[in-house]
């Protein structure tokens, strides 16, 4: 092993990936540095019991282009979420569909009584406009989500009982604080894509963006201690690499000792049952629940979700004032009073970290690739928090690289 290579780039989350594939494309000389037994971050699986638990409930959109050059698409098998939403309101569910793209929910949609024809020709109009959005040219006063919507004119029912717990399941903060700019953003994507997971869990994205990688460059289990002032870069378990130039991905920034990122956290509960669903392809929203913010049913989306012969569903939380136990139990209540049947906890994650917290004016303040000459920074942080974004930094990251080795 070269313990003196061009580049270390520590984190194998998808900037990290990205980092390696562009350093192999260039036959740069690098080794990826992961702290865990995984590839992928924050995105991934963990595959358990016949079940595929994805770390917090995670999509692909198919509007991510960049990330789609990256990967094989075929290999992915991607299946899809019908667009739109089933909406908990008033104790009845009703659809809010695309009906640009979901024909059959047009009678559903067009009736239904969540939001009034004002909003349904706000959404069309605002769809329209957002086809080529471009958060990076765009010039306009950045807000808080909730203070865009209300300006741009929708109801208060339609925020509060679609926007705020639709997105709120997408940005992990019910108050829609995040930048209007990152609301367009997703919004956009949204129209133009389909929300996806892979058939055997989010865990195949970083497999196979690696599938043309030599393995023998990362080095998992491999947590830093440390980085020297002399760039030596020393490892937990004692070995020591001296690079010529660093990649810090993600939270591994911390390493010198600048700015903590900050986070919106989640909790995502798995449980099983034998019944089925009404609509399980839409995500579920619960806009009056205390502590269920959407559900959705994965075995519905792929059946590889389960070799159990049953069904598997996500439930997210978004806060919560109970013991994980008392939240558990509640949980499960709900879903019996919700959908009938039986229910059956199967796994608990509470994510600290889940998505990089992107408050107005976010996208003014974000670093420079470069730190100084020997260090560079890439994440989803540093250009806006999803997939793509974490890609496109990765890419950013060593293109700036390259200047330095030309």
């Amino acid at each position: 092993m070269n313990l003196k290579p061009d580049i270390v780039i520590i984190g194998a989350g998808l900037s990290g990936i990205t980092c390696a594939i562009k350093c192999q494309e260039y036959d740069l000389d690098f080794i990826i540095l992961e702290k865990i037994d995984r590839p992928g971050g924050r995105l991934g699986s963990i595959y358990e019991a016949g079940y595929i638990f994805d770390i917090g409930f995670q999509v692909f959109n198919t509007s991510y282009n960049i990330t789609k050059s990256f990967l094989n698409l075929d290999q992915l098998d991607l299946r899809f979420f019908k667009p739109g939403a089933l909406i908990h309101s008033n104790k009845k569910f009703e659809i809010i569909s695309d009906p640009l793209r979901d024909i059959g929910q047009i009678f559903n949609t067009f009736f239904s009584t969540i939001p009034t024809l004002k909003d349904k020709l706000k959404i069309l109009k605002l769809k329209f406009s957002l086809i080529n959005y471009s958060l990076e040219n765009d010039f306009s006063e950045d807000k808080e989500t909730h203070i865009f919507l209300e300006d741009y004119g929708f109801s208060e029912r339609i925020i509060t009982e679609f926007f705020s717990p639709f997105f709120a399941g997408i940005f992990l903060e019910k108050k829609l604080k995040t930048s209007s700019k990152f609301f367009k953003y997703v919004f956009s994507k949204l129209s133009t894509g389909m929300v996806s997971l892979p058939s055997n869990g989010m865990q195949e994205i970083p497999k196979n963006m690696l599938r043309k990688m030599d393995m023998g460059k990362i080095l998992f289990g491999s947590e830093v201690k440390k980085i020297d002032t002399d760039k030596k870069i020393k490892l937990k378990n004692g070995q020591i690499f001296e690079p010529k130039k660093i990649i810090f991905t993600g939270t591994s920034q911390s390493l010198l000792n600048k700015k903590e990122l900050s986070y919106n956290s989640v909790k995502t509960i798995y449980f099983s049952t034998n019944s089925k669903s009404e609509n399980a392809q839409y995500i579920h929203i619960f806009p009056q629940e205390k502590y269920i913010n959407n559900i959705a049913f994965l075995t519905s989306i792929s059946e590889q979700y389960s070799k159990n012969n049953d069904n598997l569903l996500s439930v997210s939380v978004i806060k919560s004032d109970i013991s994980e136990s008392e939240l558990i139990s509640h949980v499960k209540e709900r879903l019996k009073n919700l959908y009938g049947g039986n229910f059956e906890f199967l796994k608990y994650f509470d994510i600290k970290q889940a998505t990089v917290y992107q408050p107005a004016k976010f996208f003014n303040q974000q670093s420079n690739v470069a730190l100084e000459d020997n260090y560079l920074f890439s994440g989803d942080h540093m250009v806006y928090g999803s997939i793509e974004g974490a890609v496109i930094s990765g890419i950013r990251a060593v293109d700036r690289l390259l200047k330095d080795f030309n």
